[in-house]
């Protein structure tokens, strides 16, 4: 089911209507909804829940964007807070486009004590603050960007403690980028996207796992991969560099010679009659 409003979604779960349509923010109330197929709601939620079982009492956050289905079952009420956005107020705001909004419901944010502390104190005075008869938007927006920079701060410190967990998804996407022209004969370029659905996480959490404990983003070695490649079939000098640029899965062979000029500082003609 599609909720395409902020309204409709607080109505379908029991929650208080929104003061305003482009963003709300909330906690959670005793009666809210307990279980839901899956829904597709049409903005970005950002939740910080405590105390549930399975989650041995610890504070965590979960972020969805438009359009992904969420679903829940829970048997007691959640206890936490709330922020629902609307993607045009996050893309008219762009100092609010931080990539974990788009991690999805892959990598819950685990919270210390003291983290905890700090993003709740947040979301109170954001919440105040939104519950006055006429609230500030502006200073609301402010409010959300602090805890997202909280929130982001928080993401390398998980990292950085769960290398076991990520360093299985970094190799694992090294491996399939690696055999990738093996495998797909097609002639379709690589893309993020691609390994993401491999690998069954979303593309923005991909490439923030490869940045992290590789210093380059998803892209930059997909765009490494197929230099490599595509010198490989340039000093065999058995096809033109319109046919190795297809074969690499370019629409428009400008396309290949201005990426391969852009990482090795030389035309493909260049590099072939080296």
């Amino acid at each position: 089911m599609k909720l395409n409003s902020i309204k409709s979604f607080n109505e379908y779960t029991k929650i208080r209507p929104p003061k305003n349509a482009l963003i709300d923010i909330g906690e959670y109330p005793k009666g809210h909804l307990l279980v839901s197929p899956p829904v597709y709601p049409n903005f970005y939620r950002i939740s910080i829940k405590y105390g549930l079982e399975d989650e041995r009492e610890k504070g965590f956050m979960y972020f969805s964007s438009p359009n992904q289905p969420i679903e829940w079952k829970t048997d007691t009420p959640w206890k936490g807070y709330f922020i629902n956005i609307s993607a045009d107020l996050i893309s008219n705001n762009q100092h609010l486009e931080y990539s974990f909004l788009n991690y999805g419901l892959h990598e819950p944010l685990y919270l210390k004590k003291e983290e905890e502390i700090i993003i709740t104190q947040q979301y109170k005075a954001a919440l105040e603050e939104y519950n006055k008869v006429e609230f500030s938007k502006d200073l609301v927006l402010a409010y959300c960007n602090l805890i997202f920079a909280h929130v982001a701060q928080f993401y390398k410190r998980q990292f950085g403690e769960r290398r076991e967990q990520y360093s299985k998804l970094v190799n694992d996407f090294f491996a399939l980028l690696d055999g990738y022209y093996e495998k797909n004969r097609e002639a379709v370029q690589p893309s993020v996207h691609h390994f993401a659905n491999q690998l069954h996480v979303t593309p923005n959490y991909l490439s923030d796992v490869i940045k992290f404990y590789s210093g380059k983003p998803a892209l930059g070695h997909i765009h490494q991969h197929i230099i490599k490649v595509a010198k490989a079939l340039l000093a065999k000098k058995e096809s033109t560099i319109s046919e190795i640029a297809y074969r690499l899965g370019f629409e428009y062979p400008n396309y290949f010679s201005r990426l391969f000029r852009k990482v090795t500082g030389v035309s493909p003609s260049d590099f072939a009659n080296l």
